[in-house]
């Protein structure tokens, strides 16, 4: 299936300019908000990139009227009665593909709409990686406003094992060593221990932790930490044949104030994309606002999640690297992502190795 990317100053401005070119089969897949300028003599600007695709029309009986006028639309114009932009949108779709910038992506598992997008109108000349460096750092999306304006509920979501807990823990201190006031609240009754993992890591922090396994308790919960300026809560893993569970987790989170509440789902850098794909249909319910990727300890290139946040429309906030509580994390940011691909930029683990050894 052939994507389609368009910008537009709004959605509604976004989808009006892909119908006027693609015409009124497009469907959207996905949609992106973010801004562009802001810098000394810019003002800063709200665009909306959506991607959609044609779809499929019905198949229907075909007359000589029909065959005629299809004749006449597979007539290859006269160049010349082209307009510019009509001739640049030719050579653009009919441009062949870097080769060098192809391997790239192959080498990294990135795939559409991403992949697409990146490769779209690439140069023929120039620093392949420089080039494909700076576009995707200005293609996927960061979470730099949570990472300095949190709300005052975070919820961590994720399935078990994706590191959930100790990801939670190590946001918390974080968040704490900021002169932020913090509490933790774990609704995970159900995997045994998990209550006292949390509690041993909040005694070493020093971060209060409490446990509610029902509504009533989430209740109680909240108003002992309605003081604190961020609460943290831990849930149980969920899996989508069990509806009773999740059901009740979705109940106990409605009690929570929506607008001042952030879902931060969990993904592991180490599974397929496809895999990631199928863990995200248990959580999309909860509209997670950003990402936390964790296990890049146990990959080497992370283009799997940055092909299934672009096609998801969610950031990136952390990325750990180890189980070392509170150590293994950092802020997402470019640098990191360019460090955490092969072939982009600076090799920044071999620099750091050699600057350890001198």
């Amino acid at each position: 299936m052939q994507y389609y990317t368009v910008v537009g100053d709004s959605y509604e401005d976004a989808v009006r300019k892909a119908r006027e070119q693609y015409g009124d089969g497009i469907r959207i897949h996905s949609r992106r908000d973010y801004t562009t300028g802001g810098g000394f003599f810019s003002r800063k600007k709200t665009k909306c990139e959506v991607v959609c695709y044609l779809a499929k029309k019905e198949k229907k009986t075909v007359n000589e009227s029909d065959i005629s006028e299809f004749a006449e639309e597979a007539k290859t114009p006269d160049p010349s009665t082209l307009s510019p932009e009509e001739r640049l949108d030719t050579e653009i779709f009919r441009k062949k593909s870097n080769p060098e910038a192809e391997a790239m992506l192959d080498k990294n598992h990135i795939t559409d709409p991403l992949r697409s997008k990146l490769l779209e109108s690439f140069p023929e000349d120039g620093d392949v990686s420089m080039i494909m460096s700076e576009r995707l750092l200005s293609t996927v999306g960061i979470d730099y406003d949570k990472q300095v304006h949190p709300k005052h509920f975070v919820v961590f979501v994720g399935p078990t094992g994706s590191g959930k807990t100790t990801t939670l823990a190590k946001v918390a201190y974080l968040f704490s060593q900021s002169d932020k006031s913090v509490g933790i609240i774990t609704l995970d009754s159900y995997r045994t221990g998990a209550f006292e993992q949390m509690s041993a890591f909040g005694n070493a922090l020093s971060i209060p932790v409490l446990q509610a396994g029902a509504e009533d308790e989430l209740i109680k919960a909240t108003e002992r930490f309605s003081w604190k300026d961020m609460i943290f809560i831990d849930t149980m893993g969920l899996s989508p044949k069990d509806k009773e569970l999740n059901l009740k987790l979705h109940g106990m989170l409605s009690l929570l104030d929506r607008d001042r509440t952030d879902f931060i789902l969990t993904v592991s850098a180490s599974m397929k994309e496809e895999d990631i794909l199928d863990q995200y249909s248990s959580y999309s319910q909860f509209s997670p606002s950003s990402l936390a990727v964790t296990k890049l300890d146990e990959t080497e290139t992370i283009g799997n999640v940055l092909s299934f946040s672009y096609k998801v429309s969610v950031p990136m906030l952390f990325f750990t690297d180890g189980q070392k509580v509170p150590d293994d994390i950092s802020k997402a940011s470019g640098t990191l992502l360019l460090e955490h691909m092969k072939g982009f930029g600076l090799d920044m683990k071999r620099f750091r190795k050699q600057v350890s050894l001198s």
